[in-house]
């Protein structure tokens, strides 16, 4: 476990509130995001099973016999049912759940799990990640913590890799760098795969790296994190590699005023929506709306995409202490793009960005 056992019984707390005011009896939590949220334990579904269960008073967990001995070791939960090969967990699931009338279960579960669970269980029909995802959103400090170190040893990273962007270097050999050097700063693996674009490729939001090489006049953007405590960053710088001309440079600008206009004016009126709305209505204005071509930003935590996510149908005001980035982006297909990406929480009154690195136009 990151953190102490009272961080972990404090939200275990807040989910049984909030299921008994939802109506649900007991919830199944699978391994993975949900799990590490309410025990300390880093671990994804496999074909064995494994859940979470949480009823009104109690939390158990059942899980193959392999797994036992490690969650003893590395959570804080003790009422733990095992399996071994020979026996059917799921049976064993039903058996434990016998009294609940209403089961919520978690959309991650594998669906050959879903499937022969419902045998056994047949009121699965309570959405457990509508709970979970809106209890998720409100950082507590010690997650705004694990996010902010994050978010700073990957900048970190950057900055000590960005000297070796030389004429000839492949997209790939970069992102390999950048990596090793996160790992190399205390973070874990990266959060997700870097997404360092050249030239043309940098007009391709999601490109990923190839044996493209750094040539003069081209766009150069960056899309990386790292994780820690089991948080994740999620940044996004461009830069040029030479003079790229007029129109990217002007492009820029566009991006970068987007970007902090909607930052600086953030309060507690704003919603997720009038947000992405401004960055819209500033790059719209300078005559490249058809070119910002995805959502403003999503939530970050343990999931690199979680809730809330800054789309027009999001009308909800911004919630305190809710960590989003804010990355709005042009792209010219054929020639390259620009995105700045920064990683935010709202403390009640504004908008207040854990990142450092410079955001002026940088001509390498």
């Amino acid at each position: 476990m990151y953190f102490k056992e009272s961080v972990y019984r404090s939200r275990v707390e807040r989910v049984m509130k909030a299921m008994e005011k939802a109506g649900v009896d007991s919830m199944l939590i699978p391994p993975g995001p949900n799990f590490f949220y309410l025990t300390g334990l880093e671990t994804e579904s496999m074909e064995r099973l494994a859940l979470l269960i949480l009823e009104k008073d109690s939390i158990k967990v059942i899980c193959p016999e392999l797994m036992k001995e490690q969650i003893l070791e590395e959570t804080w939960v003790r009422d733990i049912t095992s399996w071994g090969d020979d026996a059917d967990p799921y049976k064993l699931a039903g058996k434990l759940l016998e009294n609940s009338k209403n089961t919520a279960i978690e959309g991650n579960l594998p669906y050959f799990h879903y499937r022969a669970l419902r045998k056994y269980l047949k009121n699965l029909e309570s959405d457990a990640d509508q709970i979970m995802n809106s209890l998720r959103i409100a950082k507590d400090e010690s997650e705004l913590s694990a996010i902010r170190e994050a978010v700073g040893r990957s900048e970190i990273s950057l900055q000590n890799t960005i000297g070796k962007l030389k004429e000839g270097i492949t997209e790939k050999k970069f992102s390999t760098m950048l990596e090793s050097e996160m790992q190399n700063n205390g973070l874990a693996f990266p959060a997700f795969s870097s997404i360092v674009s050249f030239g043309k490729n940098a007009a391709l939001p999601h490109h990923s790296p190839d044996e493209t090489k750094l040539a003069r006049g081209d766009s150069v953007v960056i899309d990386f994190g790292g994780r820690y405590m089991g948080y994740a960053s999620d940044t996004t710088r461009t830069f040029f590699f030479g003079n790229p001309g007029e129109e990217m440079k002007n492009i820029y600008e566009v991006v970068k005023n987007a970007n902090q206009e909607v930052e600086k004016k953030i309060d507690n009126q704003t919603t997720y929506a009038s947000m992405d709305a401004m960055a819209r209505s500033i790059i719209s204005a300078a005559g490249y709306g058809d070119r910002f071509i995805h959502r403003l930003g999503h939530g970050l935590g343990i999931s690199v995409h979680e809730e809330p996510y800054l789309v027009p149908k999001n009308k909800f005001r911004v919630m305190k202490n809710s960590v989003f980035t804010v990355e709005p982006g042009i792209y010219i297909p054929g020639k390259g793009g620009v995105r700045i990406e920064d990683t935010n929480y709202f403390d009640g009154s504004g908008c207040v960005t854990f990142n450092k690195l410079e955001k002026e136009i940088s001509i390498i």
